[in-house]
């Protein structure tokens, strides 16, 4: 193999790891990609295989020597990194910028060859850039200035390249011509490994996909194996769907789109084949969850409302809390919170601007009392058939306060059917913890 990651870990800081235990392998001719959300650690893996960091644990190898052993010339002469961005300090020219990728082949203080001249010109035409060559790379376009570094990278002519998000600030066009340019030459022989956010892509090109999830491999192997919908699932923290095609008898992968949150109206649970409806009669089966999605005001109370009452119209007993809003003037001063089984109701929050908590968000301070009482409504309720938690958000999912009774009969599925609200922000979080949740937009 080329290239070898052997149970790296990396921390910028102590006790801030980005990368643990990563093993990853690169073969002549492979394209690996490697995706995962912001943040995960992809750059920094990047970073760490072209010898540019040096893992706190593990090792990498090139050619199977410590990468470490060889000097940066060495190492750029079989190892190139393409950056998403680029700012130079001078205004090179787009051709001098890529013929920095020949520094490695040139003499101490010597000069580009003929050779070097032809290398630089075939990197331009492969990425269509020969026409903007004498042009400064400040001046082209986003997109121009990211085939420029792929063009210098190509030109650099090393057997592995390291590709950051290399389709990034790239139209559809230039995307396409990018990706077309890596197959042919890895065809040929050359290796790559990119980080990317783009998994159809990957579909499309990689030999091998690596997910990474908080620094954390979640899984490796070919595409048609790894870009599922659990597994896509639950690196991104959102809902997919994976869009398979037949061929020749055998299906395959073709797209991972994201699963928008399903446009439900409460009535239809009255329709014997609707949504709803299939969701109630789930539920001796398997507890329910539905979480209710949107941006403030758009209605996600509103709905449980409705839900409320279509449910009691059709005989499922329900409970929980709401969190209705108090408006004066027509400006939302407060929220309450309103026990569905007494119908008994409290002021739960209000206005920052008014004063100052102990449980507090930039725009509400919370009364304590207040959700103790509510945690103890969530805890003594008898089990029904519908549960209504309105809302779990910020205090619960990033500070563990708040209703945390909501969370825990959540986890431990005492419930038969759920309707949570959670805002868009949060759902995230929300589905990585409830990855089997629907998820429904909170409009009426």
């Amino acid at each position: 193999m080329l290239l070898e990651a052997s149970n790296i870990s990396y921390a910028y800081l102590p006790g801030k790891t980005v990368l643990h235990d990563v093993s990853l392998q690169l073969n002549a001719g492979e394209t690996l990609y490697i995706l995962g959300k912001n943040g995960c650690g992809k750059t920094t893996l990047l970073s760490c295989l072209a010898g540019l960091l040096k893992p706190n644990t593990g090792r990498v190898y090139l050619d199977g020597t410590r990468i470490e052993d060889f000097s940066a010339a060495e190492r750029a002469k079989r190892i190139g990194l393409i950056p998403q961005m680029h700012t130079p300090a001078f205004a090179y020219t787009v051709r001098q910028m890529v013929m920095m990728g020949r520094a490695p082949h040139l003499p101490w203080l010597g000069s580009p060859t003929e050779k070097d001249h032809l290398i630089v010109e075939e990197a331009l035409e492969q990425v269509g850039l020969i026409d903007l060559q004498d042009r400064p790379y400040t001046e082209v376009s986003g997109g121009e200035q990211q085939l420029v570094l792929i063009a210098r990278g190509l030109a650099q002519k090393c057997p592995i390249l390291l590709m950051d998000e290399p389709t990034a600030h790239l139209d559809l066009s230039n995307q396409h011509r990018v990706m077309e340019i890596v197959h042919q030459l890895g065809q040929q022989g050359l290796s790559f490994t990119i980080s990317s956010h783009e998994p159809n892509d990957a579909l499309a090109y990689a030999d091998n996909v690596l997910l990474l999830s908080g620094g954390w491999v979640t899984e490796v192997g070919e595409p048609q194996e790894v870009l599922t919908e659990p597994l896509m699932s639950a690196v991104y923290g959102i809902q997919t769907e994976v869009i398979y095609q037949n061929e020749n008898g055998v299906k395959k992968a073709r797209a991972v789109l994201p699963r928008q949150p399903l446009a439900v109206k409460p009535d239809s649970l009255h329709e014997e084949d609707s949504f709803l409806n299939m969701v109630f009669q789930n539920r001796k089966e398997k507890p329910q969850i539905i979480l209710v999605t949107g941006l403030s005001g758009s209605g996600k109370t509103s709905w449980c409302k409705q839900m409320i009452k279509e449910a009691a119209a059709s005989g499922y007993s329900v409970e929980g809390i709401l969190s209705p809003g108090i408006f004066e003037s027509g400006r939302k001063t407060g929220i309450e919170v309103v026990d569905l089984v007494s119908g008994e109701r409290k002021r739960l929050a209000r206005l920052r601007e008014e004063g100052q908590g102990e449980i507090s968000t930039p725009r509400w301070v919370f009364d304590p009392d207040v959700l103790v009482w509510g945690n103890q409504r969530l805890q003594n309720s008898a089990e029904s058939d519908l549960l209504i938690i309105d809302e779990l958000g910020p205090l619960e999912f990033l500070r563990n306060k708040g209703l945390l009774a909501g969370l825990e009969r959540l986890d431990q599925g005492q419930f038969e059917v759920a309707c949570v609200v959670v805002r868009s922000s949060l759902l995230p979080k929300a589905l990585q913890r409830w990855p089997n949740a629907v998820v429904v937009r909170g409009q009426i």
